[in-house]
């Protein structure tokens, strides 16, 4: 009896052991490969996996894709979406601590256009990443002159050519491109007051329900030692 029970309980752990360390493949959508803010998620999905006790490996991947393969399960998650993604996949879980905050932002090389909100785009041509579903909610309905573009230096540049007017996106993605290379010299500004705030989830499919617990803990436990600022201000 005794032995028997010695081999209940190192099955359990094993088994445990191999749930605790089971590895997620999450999308990571909008950001191109090889630029800083590539580096940045990277950085943070080593980290969160390091205190979650997981392997998570992160892969581009275009909107329309990651979510077709968020619902076949291709993919176990989302790592950068907005409040209410994926409302048609069943059980699809949020993890309830955003990952981060960013301010959207209006970049042009113009001087005579000011913003204040959505609806002050209306006179303007907007170009934007394609595939931000919150520019496209938000401007779909009240504006007919929208250019999705298939990156960030590909907006930055289809607006310096006088293609649009203004482009839409985050200073995560925008300011690396701004400091070095043909860029730095265009006059690009970014217009205040911001767009939007809008905060940014995790998501992970219902089988994941006890590592997304853990990637809760650990998303708060790395803002309350700073770790999560330094790693998106680029500290080590």
């Amino acid at each position: 009896m005794k032995k028997l029970f010695m081999l209940f309980c190192l099955v359990v752990c094993s088994c445990c052991s191999i749930a605790f360390a089971e590895p997620l493949k999450i999308a990571l959508v909008g950001v191109e490969e090889g630029t800083e803010a590539s580096r940045i998620a990277h950085s943070l999905a080593d980290e969160i996996g390091a205190r979650s006790g997981t392997t998570i490996t992160l892969v581009a991947l275009p909107g329309r894709r990651a979510l077709k393969y968020l619902k076949d399960g291709t993919i176990d998650g989302d790592f950068s979406r907005v409040d209410g993604f994926g409302q048609d996949i069943p059980g699809l879980i949020q993890i309830s601590e955003p990952l981060n905050s960013y301010p959207y932002l209006v970049y042009t090389v113009k001087t005579d256009i000011h913003v204040d909100g959505w609806e002050s785009l209306k006179p303007y041509k907007v170009a934007y990443p394609r595939g931000w579903k919150v520019i496209e909610l938000n401007l779909k309905s009240v504006h007919n002159n929208l250019h999705p573009v298939d990156s960030t230096e590909a907006g930055l540049k289809f607006m310096t050519l006088g293609r649009a007017d203004v482009f839409i996106n985050i200073p995560l993605m925008v300011e690396p491109l701004l400091k070095t290379g043909e860029l730095s010299n265009k006059g690009i500004t970014a217009l205040q007051p911001p767009l939007d705030f809008l905060h940014s989830y995790i998501y992970l499919l219902p089988q994941h329900a006890d590592v997304a617990k853990r990637i809760e803990t650990a998303l708060k436990t790395m803002k309350e030692d700073g770790t999560h600022e330094k790693l998106f201000s680029g500290s080590k």
